[in-house]
């Protein structure tokens, strides 16, 4: 079984850990100049601010509603981060570090009970230790743990933030209910062309043909799609050899176009590269950041570009390496 375990709005849940005073008040996160919303509590969604909202626009509501507004410090976020997953490790031994605030583990020889019950210790001790709350999903897949996460926040008053789609009933009710859009992997583009045959839900998904799929999805989307039919296609990536050099890499689930969504990315894997650094016992003292385009997608401008930086002193630090990595992208953007 797999399990997704996300933190609650977890930038907020951040500045809550050192001002107590702001739970359950409206708290807003904008990003680096303080330009748009990146982050909300439950308490500032309903008060209707979307995320990406500009600020200025908002700026009478938040003084209206007595919004807590603070600027992104993704270096703390990046810190609580690595504490979070550090605790996670300490349950079971496969854990991927999927982003900031997401991890997945793998439970291998454990009955429903004893898997329910690490669930549930997980999302008591992360509270504990950090004050970070979290969400567990949980489910034969990683697809369909993602879709189990969604429910257990979402009905969280219900769940206790776990939920657990452990047969075939569970997981038949969560795709007829699921939009299309919100599938994990599925992206803006995919949206689109399943739109165009009448798709809306999950269940209208896993009902396409497979060449219709593999021909118009890729066999990316085969493999979701035999994902959410219970079939495990992923499995979880966690790097276990010790090396000269360590690289964290991934594409993105879909396109990302916002500055602030890359730094988050790059901050991420600023803290798993440190992580494996760290189990190794070694340091490094120069760091490379590349980003590149999406090869695949036809009728599109390329692009590429890598950046590397010999740092003042050797570190494994989550912290300084995050830091690091975050200036040095920008210090070339701009």
């Amino acid at each position: 079984m797999f399990a997704l375990i996300d933190c609650n709005n977890f930038y907020a849940s951040c500045e809550r850990v050192f001002q107590p005073h702001l739970n359950d008040k409206p708290v807003v996160i904008l990003s680096n100049n303080d330009g748009c919303v990146i982050a909300r509590s439950n308490e500032a969604k309903s008060l209707g601010i979307p995320m990406g909202a500009p600020a200025f626009k908002y700026k009478e509501l938040f003084q209206k509603n007595r919004v807590q507004v603070f600027s992104s410090n993704f270096t703390l976020y990046g810190d609580i981060s690595n504490r979070v997953m550090s605790i996670i490790s300490r349950f079971v031994p496969d854990v991927e570090v999927y982003s900031i605030d997401e991890a997945f583990i793998k439970f291998n020889g454990f009955s429903e009970d004893e898997t329910n019950k690490k669930c549930k210790d997980i999302i008591d001790t992360i509270l504990k230790w950090t004050g970070i709350p979290v969400s567990i999903g949980l489910a034969p897949t990683k697809s369909l743990a993602k879709a189990a996460n969604r429910i257990a926040k979402k009905y969280s008053n219900k769940t206790d933030g776990f939920y657990s789609i452990n047969n075939n009933e569970k997981r038949i009710k969560v795709l007829k209910n699921i939009s299309v859009g919100d599938i994990w992997g599925i992206g803006f583009q995919n949206e689109k062309k399943l739109s165009r045959v009448n798709v809306k839900s999950g269940m209208d998904f896993i009902n396409l043909p497979d060449n219709w799929v593999k021909k118009n999805m890729s066999i990316i989307g085969l493999k979701l799609k035999k994902e959410l039919e219970g079939i495990p296609t992923l499995d979880i990536e966690e790097g276990k050899v010790d090396k000269k050099s360590i690289a964290t890499t991934r594409s993105f689930e879909s396109e990302i176009s916002s500055l602030d969504d890359l730094i988050e990315r790059i901050t991420t894997f600023s803290v798993v590269a440190s992580k494996k650094l760290r189990r190794q016992n070694s340091e490094c003292n120069m760091i490379s950041v590349f980003i590149r385009s999406n090869p695949f997608k036809k009728n599109s401008e390329r692009s590429h570009f890598s950046l590397t930086r010999t740092l003042p002193f050797s570190t494994n630090s989550s912290i300084e390496i995050s830091k690091f990595a975050v200036e040095t992208f920008e210090e070339n953007l701009f």
